[in-house]
């Protein structure tokens, strides 16, 4: 084909360009170039954009809670998620299945842990020793706080407590002799316990756990181990499953309480 030929089909695609059936929303800057005919937006060369869309994040409820609620958006839908910890995602315009949206203008919140409770996550079942735990425990005095059978300890009583413990070992022999033979047994028991007053029995944690949701207290076992020939020490987070049950409860009970007039809750994701 000559040159000639090819020029001039050139001229003639551009000439039909006004012509071609094309559909797009009148609100849609967009513009046909001829260089290979793609689409191309306008939108960042005007002054105002086609149309409202966003992503906001967050850690923290308060402030996930009032940009939605400015936003004054009804027909939201909202999504929670308490798996691998607390979130939350609005869809301010997911629209539906008669007029469906583009689901790009989004709030997401994902709710972060206290320190305090991530330590005892860390910690939950670990053996320590003597100074480990003497550590830890001065690291979390705060939030920590010793108890035995009575109640509440003074932290520096039971810190000395801890600081002197002894393991006390028994080797106990029965013998029996009779006139057909003799019966012999040997018993072996171990015991930790404290040189002075004030030993826990337990801790408790007096935290948040997420920032934002209501204070609680964590009830932490301890125990003294006798396996080695010095006292080692356990430390295990009672209840840990129905606590995070009820802190996913709250969680949801507060965005709901809060959001409920915009729009619908659902437990989950959304992919749009």
């Amino acid at each position: 084909m000559e040159q000639s030929a090819i020029e001039k089909i050139t001229q003639l695609a551009i000439a039909a360009q006004g012509k071609m059936p094309i559909n797009v929303d009148s609100s849609a800057s967009i513009a046909i170039i001829p260089a290979d005919f793609k689409v191309h937006s306008l939108e960042q060369f005007n002054q105002n954009r086609d149309r409202f869309r966003g992503r906001f994040s967050t850690l923290a409820i308060a402030a996930f809670i009032a940009y939605v609620s400015d936003r004054g958006v009804n027909g939201i839908k909202s999504f929670i998620s308490t798996k691998n910890g607390l979130s939350a995602e609005t869809i301010f315009n997911i629209g539906d299945e008669v007029a469906p949206g583009h689901g790009d203008d989004t709030a997401r919140l994902n709710l972060e842990k206290t320190p305090e409770f991530i330590a005892l996550e860390n910690i939950d079942g670990d053996r320590f020793s003597q100074q480990k735990l003497i550590d830890w425990l001065d690291d979390w005095a705060d939030f920590v706080k010793p108890h035995d059978a009575n109640g509440p300890l003074q932290t520096e009583k039971a810190l000395r407590a801890i600081r002197n413990v002894k393991i006390g070992r028994s080797h106990d022999v029965d013998s029996d002799v009779r006139d057909m033979g003799q019966k012999l047994s040997v018993t072996e028991s171990v015991e930790a316990e404290g040189v002075v007053a004030g030993l826990p029995t337990h801790f408790i944690l007096t935290t948040e756990s997420y920032k934002g949701l209501p204070v609680e207290e964590i009830k932490i076992s301890f125990r003294i181990s006798t396996k080695d020939d010095v006292p080692t020490f356990v430390l295990r987070f009672v209840g840990r499953d129905a606590h995070n049950q009820l802190r996913a409860d709250q969680f949801t009970e507060i965005l709901e309480s809060e959001l409920a007039d915009l729009g619908s809750f659902y437990q989950g994701s959304y992919q749009a």
